[in-house]
């Protein structure tokens, strides 16, 4: 299992990922963060980015999400701590093979009724995910090494509200594979040699 971070680690400690990406809003690392107010500036910032990285969005606007789900280039809809999804984003993202992101730092960071109202926002999104079979992936989302946590914690957290471990390890691998794995070319098709 994969751990999508949105910082640089320094001496980072194996705690049982096979790998980690970072996504950042700068040059660094293997993904991208677009973080878009309006539909034009999403438009705008997913122009500048090259094609052979991984590109997560974060808006609060409904209407931004969905434009994102649309793009080719979208890969991720990233947690954080405001996000709400709607039924519709959800089942667009299923068609268009967007993974949507689960992510353990906003609970952290969080306390006493916000934290219940995320766990029952979490409970929710999990149901019509795995009504329409969307892609989603389940990580730290953490942004400093306070929120790193084991693998067996993470998904041991988001097992108990119903997520299923193995398809979203599946659904992280392919996102890590359409991008650096020379042999994979779409699902059920590889360069065999």
């Amino acid at each position: 299992m994969y751990d999508f971070i949105r910082f640089f680690p320094r001496n980072l400690i194996n705690l049982g990922f096979k790998s980690y990406v970072l996504l950042s809003e700068n040059e660094i690392g293997c993904g991208r963060i677009v973080r878009a107010k309006s539909i034009r500036e999403l438009r705008q910032k997913l122009r500048r980015i090259r094609e052979d990285v991984i590109v997560g969005v974060v808006s609060e606007d409904q209407s931004v999400l969905r434009e994102a789900v649309m793009r080719k280039k979208v890969d991720i809809i990233l947690d954080f701590d405001g996000r709400e999804l709607d039924f519709s984003t959800i089942k667009l993202a299923s068609s268009k093979d967007v993974a949507i992101e689960f992510g353990l730092s906003k609970f952290i960071k969080s306390k006493g009724l916000r934290r219940v109202k995320l766990i029952e926002g979490l409970r929710q999104e999990i149901k019509i995910v795995e009504k329409f079979n969307t892609p989603f992936i389940i990580t730290s989302a953490a942004e400093s090494p306070k929120e790193l946590r084991t693998r067996n914690q993470v998904e041991t957290f988001f097992s108990y509200f119903g997520c299923d471990i193995i398809k979203a390890r599946t659904h992280a691998e392919r996102i890590i594979r359409r991008y650096y794995d020379p042999k994979f070319v779409m699902d059920g098709f590889e360069i065999e040699q």
